[in-house]
């Protein structure tokens, strides 16, 4: 396929070159598009294909069906824990929002304070399913945009999968619409590509040509006399007043 882009930058290069001589061509205007399009579309197969090539490369768990979940669950966590690092800690009252551990999964859902100890233990309800559970202040965190739906095997991401297919199936069809387009008009590349090789002129004909009756003679006469009779010979008139 990157031979194939190579090949239509090249034409698009040839046209581009026709059209500052000819700006108003609208077969080359159009063939200039649908080069354009073309080398969009390649461009996007390519790195399509890249990507899937990458996320091939990564072996993903199979034991589990939620194997898939449970690795993006260990990147949020690994960057929170990140964010914990170089922010303030905050300070925590009853009725406050927050997101907090489930003992039974370790993860983070998001939950209600309903009361703190003075040994820093918080009492905290989680929203999904009404749960009551006990935790300490360190492991509160606030709660970001996303929103964890409670427990976690019950979650639903979107499947970015099937839609990078169905994009991916659509950009081809598209690809292959213009290429048989392309395919339609290739007597018009063609007739573009070497319309400068062969000029119509003026037709030369050769003083060695056969001529035109039976009477003229190979070589005599030019100047469109070829083919006529010998020319008859005259004396000239000063010689024949000296007689």
């Amino acid at each position: 396929m990157a031979d194939d882009l190579q090949n239509y930058k090249c034409q698009l290069q040839q046209v581009e070159a026709a059209l500052q001589t000819d700006p108003r061509n609208d077969e080359l205007l159009k063939l200039k598009d649908d080069l354009e399009e073309v080398i969009k579309l390649t461009r996007d197969l390519i790195k399509t294909q890249l990507e899937e090539q990458r996320k091939s490369s990564y072996v993903e768990p199979s034991s589990s069906k939620t194997a898939s979940s449970n690795y993006f669950d260990e990147i949020e966590a690994a960057l929170l824990e990140a964010e914990k690092l170089v922010t303030s800690a905050k300070v925590w009252k009853i009725g406050d929002k927050c997101q907090a551990k489930w003992t039974e999964d370790g993860q983070y859902y998001d939950a209600t304070i309903e009361g703190i100890t003075g040994k820093g233990e918080v009492s905290v309800i989680f929203e999904a399913y009404q749960n009551r559970s006990t935790t300490t202040l360190s492991e509160l965190r606030e709660r970001t945009t996303r929103n964890e739906v409670f427990p976690s095997n019950k979650r639903h991401r979107p499947n970015q999968k099937e839609y990078l297919k169905k994009r991916k199936q659509k950009k081809q069809q598209r690809f292959k619409d213009l290429e048989e387009e392309r395919e339609s008009d290739k007597n018009k590349w063609l007739s573009f590509t070497t319309k400068n090789q062969k000029k119509p002129g003026m037709k030369v004909n050769s003083i060695f040509a056969s001529p035109d009756n039976v009477s003229g003679r190979v070589g005599i006469g030019t100047c469109g006399t070829a083919g006529k009779g010998m020319t008859d010979f005259t004396v000239g008139e000063k010689y024949r007043k000296g007689l």
